[in-house]
């Protein structure tokens, strides 16, 4: 566009980008530099928020004679109270064969991310109504509808799901947010989709839909000097195991760093809802440029359960003053020691379903007809 040129009235996207570059609520340092092959280099994203709301802002890193990438910086700053977070929008739970004995349980990580404790509680109504109007069947069931968060909390709704029908089903639960000053202003909507199918015409299945394909590929809370730990993989697919069935699997901790000792402690977590999950080692020591070897060992319930989330395995560095364990810091709204890091480990499992339908078919399909002796 020529000098001269009028450009109008900016669109309203465009007008809230400039305000996020006029504001520099977003800062990369360095801005630019080189890479001799084989190296790398730390980029620190600063997030300045001057006000509550959302911020997001699309960049673009350039590269001499090469591709560039473009990287989504997204960033909320919260008002000081209880904020209660769902990772999705809406949640597709994985295809369920109809006929089942039992419903099958699906956890769903809620999290406070407010510097209060918060209590919630889901409006079960919707689900009440979907019931009734299912010949009375419990298609949908919430086993802990109300709870307590406490600041940087995260806890498991558990979704129970058994289908009637070869159909879709959909329902949407509002939950409420209280918290030491009321009712809090922000609401939410557990929105749960789950589809039936008969376990006769297995090829007409529906595709089901990955939980994790709009989120990041990996997560991890590290400080200034960079990732100094790391897993050989990032997710853990224990595949479909039926009851009483073991699946085991390993993945390998390091410690990169040349000069730091390193504590590590996976956290408890309820993702696994009722399934045992043995780490050997859960918890030790790694010294300066050392690995670590985790077996992990999945024993399921005797109920059917499909999982697929992440657990936590807490980093410590150890400084030479223990007493003063001056480290860096690499949460900014949580109650997380300085010193201490996060990696997260994504899990999967399905059960493998034995329809109680099909069961029943069978065993009726071997009866003989006496009308024709």
């Amino acid at each position: 566009m020529e000098p001269w040129a009028d450009p109008g009235e900016p669109t309203e996207e465009k007008a809230f980008e400039n305000h996020i570059l006029e504001k520099n609520i977003f800062n990369v340092h360095p801005r630019n530099g080189s890479l001799e092959p084989g190296e790398q280099m730390e980029l620190n994203v600063y997030y300045y928020p001057k006000e509550v709301s959302q911020h997001y802002l699309k960049t673009f890193l350039q590269i001499q004679n090469g591709k560039p990438l473009i990287i989504n910086m997204m960033g909320e700053t919260l008002h000081r109270r209880a904020y209660m977070r769902l990772i999705k929008d809406i949640y597709y739970l994985p295809p369920t064969p109809i006929g089942l004995e039992q419903a099958v349980t699906y956890p769903i990580e809620i999290k406070n991310l407010g510097i209060t404790k918060l209590n919630y509680k889901i409006d079960i109504s919707p689900l009440e109504n979907l019931n009734a109007n299912n010949y009375d069947f419990t298609i949908f069931e919430i086993q802990n509808p109300v709870g307590t968060l406490s600041p940087s909390d995260i806890q498991y709704v558990y979704v129970l799901f058994r289908p009637l029908e070869a159909k879709e089903y959909a329902v949407d639960l509002p939950i409420k947010i209280f918290d030491i000053e009321g009712a809090c202003p922000n609401q939410h909507v557990l929105k749960l989709r789950g589809q039936g199918y008969h376990p006769e015409y297995i090829t007409e299945m529906p595709r089901e839909v990955n939980f994790y394909e709009d989120l990041p590929n990996c997560r991890a809370y590290f400080g200034e000097e960079g990732q100094q730990a790391a897993f050989s993989y990032e997710s853990i697919d224990f595949g479909e195991i039926e009851s009483g069935q073991t699946s085991n699997r390993f993945v390998i901790l390091y410690n990169l760093s040349q000069t730091q000792k390193l504590k590590f402690d996976f956290l408890k977590s309820g993702l696994m809802c009722g399934d045992n999950l043995k780490l050997e080692p859960m918890n030790g020591d790694l010294e300066p440029n050392s690995h670590q070897n985790i077996k992990m060992t999945l024993i399921p319930a005797r109920w059917p359960t499909h999982f697929e989330g992440e657990i936590q395995c807490s980093i410590d560095w150890y400084t030479g003053d223990e007493d003063k364990q001056e480290m860096r810091s690499i949460h900014t709204n949580t109650n997380m020691p300085d010193n201490q890091e996060h990696l997260f480990l994504r899990l999967k499992k399905r059960t493998k379903f034995v329809s109680y339908y099909i069961i029943i078919y069978s065993f009726i399909s071997k009866i003989p007809d006496y009308d024709n002796y």
